[in-house]
Parts: C-alpha cells; structure tokens; sequence
C-alpha cells in the first residue's frame, strides 16, 4: 500500500471518489505514482476513469476541455486543478509526433500499455493499491529509463520521447536501458520533425536536473545534439563537467549555455525563446564578460542590478568555481543609488539646464552623472549635479 498526504492530495481523493461513486474506474497515473514510489514531494496528480469527457462534465460543477479531443479534461475542485483523461489506446501516430485519434478503453490495462517509458506506466487507487504492469518498481529500484513495449516503436510513434528520456536521466539520476538506448541513437533524427517549442520545454526542464552532466553527455553519445538546434557546434562543451545546480533560475541556465555560442542570439532565437528570455539571458552574458574584464566594481555592480548575484552564478559556472557574493553585498550597501530612476535629475532637467534641443547628448549624459554619483565624484543632489554638468560640457 502507498501512502500519500497533503492538502492536493485530499482534493485529489474527493475526486476519485465522486468518479467511483458513479460507477467509473479511476486512478492516480504517470508521475505522482513514481515520485511518491520515490519517496519525492508530488503535489501534482493526472487521473485516468473509464468515465468518458461527457460523463466526467456532469460530475463536476468546473470543468475545462483542455484536450477533450484526446480524451482530457481538467477538473477544478477546491483549489486544485487535476488533469482527467479517459482509459483509451491511441491510433495510429502521423509525423512522429501526433496520434490520429484515440479510441477509449474500458480498463486501466490499455490505458498503460500506451504509455512512454515503465516508470511512468503504473497507476496508483485511491485505496493506495499499485498496479505495475510493465516492471516500473523494477526499473525505479535499479534507476533504469525503459520504454514501455518495443522501443523502436515507442520512439516512432512520438519522437519527443527520445528528449523526454534525456530529460529524466537529468532529473532522476537515472540511466537509459540498452535496448532503449540503442533505439534513441538509431531514430535520433525523428526529433527534426518536432516543433521547436516542443524541444525547447524538454530542454529547459533538462538544464535544470541535478544530474544534468550525466544528461548532456548522454545527447552526445546518443547524436542527439545533432538535430537540437545550435548545439552540433558545440559537443565538447555539452562533455564538460560543471556544476550547473549553482544556477538558479531558467534564464541563467540559458545564458551560460547561450555564451558558448557564436552568437547568444540567434542561438536563442533558434530555440524559440521568449523576446523577455533572451534579452534577460544577453544581458547577463553582456555584464559577465565585462566583469571577466574589469572585476567587480562600483559600476559593474551598478549595471549588473538587481542581477548582480546572477552574473556571479554564471561566472562561477563558466570559471568552474564557487560564487562570491562578498564583494558585491559591500559594494550594494555603499551604493548611493541603485538605478537611473534614483537620480536627483532627469533628461528633462538637462535640457531646461541647457536651453537647447534634445539629442543623443542627453543620454550621454546622464550615463556620465550615473557613473559620477556612484563613484562618490558628486552628490546625487540636482545643485552638484547642474555644477557638474557644465563643467563636463566644457570638456
């Protein structure tokens, strides 16, 4: 029997219970069941009833038709949102990526038999009873990546998988069955028929696993890195040892991974980032390499604000070392301003000053008071600064 608790999980219950009370089959699937077998925190549950969409509708006061066309609605109850999905078997795949419908089943066994790989096969009831049909407590104790069934097939149906599985090896520590990795290097070039934005969600989760190395080393070994955009260039990078777990956040991980590209941007555009991501990801490489240069100082950590710490994460990545936050944190509590909003003085006031017409002067100019003030060469007070500023237009 498996336990589990929380409030999601309660929610979760009540669920189930209003499906079995009708009548339906229902259970806990994919991977709720393996992180609770893992002893993980799950706080996100998919169901799978034999209760068809229609049918689960009338149960529920609040339910939205997410994938109602595969078979998937996601009922909200209390203050949770659980996907339900209808027990089916999927027809036949076209463009290694999609079924061509679905066709419902009236048991959880072939509802299990179409799934990816064995430990995300298993189902859990509400009354904490497993049902493993395809070895995935087997593969979860020897921390083996299986497919489900043939892995040829399952690779053919929906290329996606081939990057999924890298995924968990990044996430769980786990390592690719032989068979199923044979099968991942064989069909490796599918994944040009997935959408970039597909692979691109895949990847993201991947950079962000504890044992990402493991991860990146096995899409070398698998060629996939050849059909993943931008990253046939650069194996021996993706083969180095670096401890990414100092990163915290998506955009970091992208810009460490974006600076040993030719051009950080166009590697991003290729993976279909988002505009916000990839100016976030620029900017740190930008400040980075500058810091590389010129250390930490007034004016980098200025610059670098609030994303100072963040370009020390990265920097420490790529020099392969521990971040130092020292010198930053001394340099912060000393600085008089933190952002051009906090001078005394605005464009406005230049030009008032000046008597004359705006122009490129102006931002220059103010990126020269910028630097004056926190360098500690005139006060942030607009008499220092108009003092200042006419004796600069002198120069």
């Amino acid at each position: 029997m498996i336990g589990l608790k929380g409030d999601a999980f309660e929610s979760c219950l009540n669920v189930l219970n209003v499906l079995t009370k009708a009548g339906y089959d229902a259970y806990i699937v994919g991977g709720a069941v393996r992180n609770a077998l893992l002893g993980l925190p799950v706080s996100d549950f998919d169901l799978a009833t034999s209760a068809k969409p229609e049918e689960i509708v009338k149960l529920f006061d609040k339910v939205v038709p997410t994938g109602i066309e595969h078979g998937t609605v996601t009922v909200l109850y209390m203050s949770d949102a659980f996907e339900v999905t209808t027990f089916r078997a999927d027809k036949k795949y076209t463009n290694f990526r999609h079924p061509s419908g679905v066709s419902y089943l009236g048991s959880i066994e072939g509802d299990l038999a179409r799934r990816d790989f064995t430990i995300n096969s298993m189902a859990l009831s509400k009354e904490g009873e497993l049902i493993d049909l395809h070895g995935g407590q087997t593969d979860l104790e020897f921390k083996l990546i299986r497919t489900v069934g043939n892995p040829e097939d399952r690779f053919r149906e929906d290329a996606l998988r081939m990057l999924r599985a890298i995924r968990f090896i990044s996430i769980l520590g786990f390592s690719l069955e032989p068979k199923t990795e044979e099968a991942l290097t064989e069909n490796a070039h599918l994944l040009k028929h997935v959408a970039v934005e597909r692979l691109q969600t895949e990847f993201s989760k991947l950079l962000a696993g504890k044992a990402v190395n493991s991860a990146l080393i096995q899409l070398v070994l698998s060629r996939v890195h050849h059909f993943l955009p931008g990253l046939s260039k650069m194996p021996s990078m993706l083969n180095k040892n670096v401890d990414l777990s100092i990163l915290e956040t998506e955009i970091e991980r992208w810009a460490w991974l974006s600076s040993y590209a030719e051009n950080p941007v166009t590697f991003m555009k290729e993976w279909r980032l988002s505009n916000s991501i990839i100016k976030q990801a620029e900017r740190l490489i930008t400040i980075s390499l500058e810091v590389q240069h010129d250390g930490w100082s007034n004016r980098t950590v200025y610059d670098a604000f609030p994303n100072a710490k963040s370009c020390e994460r990265l920097l420490a990545v790529i020099d392969q070392r521990e971040p130092d936050f020292t010198k930053i944190d001394r340099i912060i509590s000393k600085l008089v301003i933190t952002s051009r909003e906090m001078l005394a003085v605005t464009g406005n006031d230049l030009i008032s000053w000046d008597q004359t017409n705006p122009g490129p002067w102006v931002g220059e100019a103010i990126r020269e008071i910028e630097l004056a003030v926190i360098t500690g060469k005139i006060k942030n007070e607009k008499s220092s600064i108009r003092r200042w500023l006419k004796q600069w237009r002198t120069q």
